[in-house]
């Protein structure tokens, strides 16, 4: 192992938690970061273990004799695939001796606090366009398309608002599924046009920890107990949190209004499911953080995941067509990040983003509120078994082609 001076281990040890936090706070999973620490730590010939959680990230550091152990207290944020691959290009750079400790450090400080690439109102349209997108995807009418968009609307509304009052930042997402919930049952009592399920769903789907429960069977079956069983926790309050303010939201109306039907209209033409790719690309291009340069990437793994999806279909049954598809899409994301050197994550998320079992996992909820017990479990376990079929494909899709950067 070689000896440096105790100033130079300093420094390299300040630029490990700094990058540890910026990508933790960046989105990325346990195994992710820490693969990626792994990497700088080889850099510098430096002894080193880390462990993540969503909301903290111990690291012990140093030589064989001097060896210090760091707390780092993170806050955890949405996915932000720009930052992201900012992040993993200065790992890359510092790896080819392209880059140097200050001056890689002054890098990571300016990505963690760049401002969002899209404007508020960029964000909000993008919300409202992935549900009008999933709405069509989910068969839905073209009076449920339209609805679900503004459904949409007033779910980002609420975030945004939200995000800048501590107290009501805390109590946002059942706050979104009460408003939705009840406007889309005001909307199908009076006009009688709309399947207010699925406009629900569709409106709150930004909402719905779909991909994080996937991410945290990722996370529990490569051997991070903890962080896996945290970020689980958290999906299943979250999941819990979106039933109540949806419940309350119908008994409020069914108070007012009496019981609504739902109004199943003729589907959106099988045509609109292309144009349901496109427009989710563009909308998860912006609420992901993405550069527009790479949009090109998330409309290619949308077209593979849905196409790979409803192929497998015609043969297999949930969950084993969801792992065919999301094996696609690891196999596409490892080459595509082999031919382009940037982070397989820039397919992966967004193809994953479009299999979470998240709307499985709301319908079983809903089961369960409507004392329809065993109906609630069967969904349930329905749902977990497709994100456990998608942590296993995308662990799979390595073996094919094995991953060329951690993130």
């Amino acid at each position: 192992m070689t000896k440096l001076s105790r100033d130079t281990r300093r420094k390299q040890a300040k630029l490990l938690l700094r990058m540890g936090k910026a990508i933790s706070e960046a989105g990325a999973p346990a195994h992710r970061l820490e693969a990626s620490m792994q990497v700088l730590l080889d850099k510098f010939k430096m002894q080193g273990t880390f462990f993540s959680m969503p909301t903290a990230l111990f690291a012990t550091l140093g030589d064989d004799d001097i060896q210090r152990t760091y707390m780092v207290r993170t806050s955890p944020n949405d996915i932000d695939l720009g930052k992201i691959t900012d992040l993993s290009n200065v790992i890359t750079r510092i790896e080819e001796d392209e880059l140097d400790i200050t001056d890689a450090y002054e890098e990571i400080n300016n990505i963690t606090l760049s401002k969002p690439k899209y404007s508020p109102f960029l964000i909000v349209f993008a919300i409202g366009l992935a549900s009008a997108s999933l709405a069509g995807l989910f068969q839905g009418s073209w009076y449920d398309v339209i609805t679900a968009l503004c459904m949409g609307w007033i779910t980002a509304l609420i975030i945004i608002f939200s995000s800048k009052h501590d107290h009501l930042s805390l109590l946002f997402t059942p706050i979104a599924a009460t408003a939705v919930g009840f406007v889309s049952m005001m909307i199908s009592y009076h006009y009688g046009t709309i399947d207010h399920f699925i406009v629900s769903l569709s409106g709150l789907i930004i909402l719905v920890p779909g991909l994080g429960i996937t991410t945290a069977i990722r996370e529990l079956s490569t051997g991070h107990l903890v962080s896996g069983s945290a970020r689980m926790a958290g999906a299943v309050t979250t999941f819990l949190l979106l039933s109540f303010g949806l419940a309350l939201g119908f008994m409020i109306a069914i108070g007012l209004y009496g019981n609504i039907e739902i109004h199943k209209l003729t589907p959106v033409p099988n045509w609109f499911v292309y144009v349901s790719i496109v427009s989710i690309s563009l909308a998860f291009t912006v609420i992901f953080n993405t550069k527009p340069a790479d949009f090109i990437w998330i409309l290619i793994t949308a077209f593979i995941a849905i196409m790979s999806s409803k192929l497998a279909g015609q043969w297999l049954e949930s969950p084993f067509n969801s792992f065919a598809a999301v094996l696609a899409v690891s196999i596409a994301g490892n080459v595509f990040s082999l031919l382009t050197k940037k982070p397989a994550s820039i397919m992966h998320i967004p193809g994953v983003m479009l299999l979470v079992p998240g709307s499985i996992g709301f319908k079983s909820l809903e089961a369960m509120m409507d004392n329809q017990t065993l109906d609630g479990i069967q969904t349930a376990f329905s749902a977990l078994l497709v994100a456990v079929a998608l942590a296993v494909g995308l662990i799979a899709g390595n073996l094919f082609v094995p991953p060329r950067k951690a993130l």
